[in-house]
């Protein structure tokens, strides 16, 4: 005779980025929850893995901007409760098109965020290890967060909190009545009366079969756009020069950024170039992304080797708009849409998700289904 299901107040389907820090948050609250993800823990499949992830409030929106400094001021009490090590502030820089410039000044500076806008010349004094054009927007509120610690921190409390958290362990099949849910994998059954969403490049499985039985439930997994996943190549270069490396993001068409790695080197791809793919076929390496990526790079930042040391793949798993999904049905809260530009607000989404969770409303929601797109700038992205 078959166990009965062991029962959750949460169950959360996939635990990357904003899966693992809803677990935390979710545990610190008291709540029971359980976790599956479909592959092995600090995987290196999806949009969370590395040791860095640029954090800023850059954006032409001032929504955008007042939710990065919410988000650093959480990131700071992050690191300083683990004695620092996850958070490096060393400032960033954008430049390019000059009223994409002045719109993210327009923003930064209504969150309250420090910023100086620099000609390219006194850019050029500052920032020695670039070839600058136009002028250059500097915010020294700005940097990076290592995710592999952020993701091993938030994984670490759930479990030190009671969360079962199970990795290696794809969810087979889901049913929801309504009031229960019902999550099959290989090895296990579980039920729990609510449901946390969030499998990144893979949120387009088994949400219809999470919400067809609720309320509205239907209708929302119907009018969810088609999420495109696209294989993001970024390349490591080596410093020719000795000279602090601020993050930085050339704003023009197509787009480039970069930021600074623990170990010395500097990391920098395209924004939103990468070729769309199945997330679980990975091509081989674009050699046409490296050579446009190298190309970049010897002319606007002179202070690398222009020769790639390495490569690796984040995907963006994204909406047409660029903005997220997060938004309550029935018993179910969804969070995806984060790949390209969401790991950064990770504290302030998994709070806010947490919230719908236990029934909170989230007054204005800037990420509902139903959403009016957001702002963006000349060079058409985030």
């Amino acid at each position: 005779m078959s166990s009965a299901p062991e029962a959750y107040d949460v169950v959360i389907i996939g635990c990357g980025g904003l899966g693992s820090a809803v677990a935390h948050t979710l545990t610190a609250r008291g709540l029971r929850v359980v976790g599956f993800d479909h592959f092995a823990r600090a995987h290196d499949r999806g949009s969370s893995h590395g040791t860095e992830r640029i954090v800023r409030t850059a954006y032409t929106d001032e929504m955008y901007a007042h939710l990065g400094a919410e988000s650093i001021d959480q990131w700071k009490s992050l690191d300083s409760s683990v004695g620092g090590g996850l958070l490096s502030l060393g400032g960033g820089i954008d430049f390019g098109i000059t009223d994409e410039l002045d719109a993210i000044e327009r923003s930064c500076r209504a969150a309250g965020m420090p910023v100086e806008m620099l000609d390219a010349t006194d850019a050029q004094k500052r920032f020695p290890g670039f070839r600058f054009t136009t002028p250059v927007l500097w915010q020294p509120v700005c940097g990076t967060v290592n995710a592999d610690s952020a993701l091993r921190l938030f994984q670490d409390r759930a479990l030190a909190a009671g969360a079962d958290l199970h990795f290696s362990e794809p969810v087979r099949a889901v049913s929801n009545t309504g009031d229960l849910i019902t999550v099959h994998t290989a090895v296990r059954t579980v039920q729990a009366r609510r449901a946390v969403f969030t499998m990144g490049a893979w949120a387009d499985r088994l949400l219809d079969s999470l919400v067809q039985r609720i309320d509205g439930g239907r209708d929302f997994a119907a009018a969810v756009p088609a999420l495109t996943v696209t294989d993001e190549q970024v390349f490591f270069f080596r410093p020719v020069i000795d000279t602090p490396w601020p993050t930085f993001i050339r704003r023009d068409v197509p787009e480039y950024y970069g930021l600074p790695t623990p170990d010395g080197r500097l990391k920098a791809g395209g924004h939103y170039t990468g070729r769309p793919i199945d997330p679980d076929i990975r091509p081989e390496p674009d050699a046409d992304a490296r050579v446009a990526v190298s190309e970049w790079m010897r002319e606007n930042v002179p202070g690398v080797d222009p020769e790639p040391l390495s490569v690796t793949t984040c995907l963006y798993a994204s909406y047409p708009d660029e903005d997220f999904l997060i938004d309550r049905v029935g018993n179910v809260v969804v969070g995806v849409g984060l790949g390209g530009h969401g790991f950064k607000f990770l504290p302030v989404l998994a709070r806010r998700v947490a919230d719908l969770v236990e029934g909170a409303s989230w007054a204005d929601n800037p990420f509902t289904l139903h959403r009016t797109a957001r702002s963006v700038g000349p060079s058409g992205h985030k």
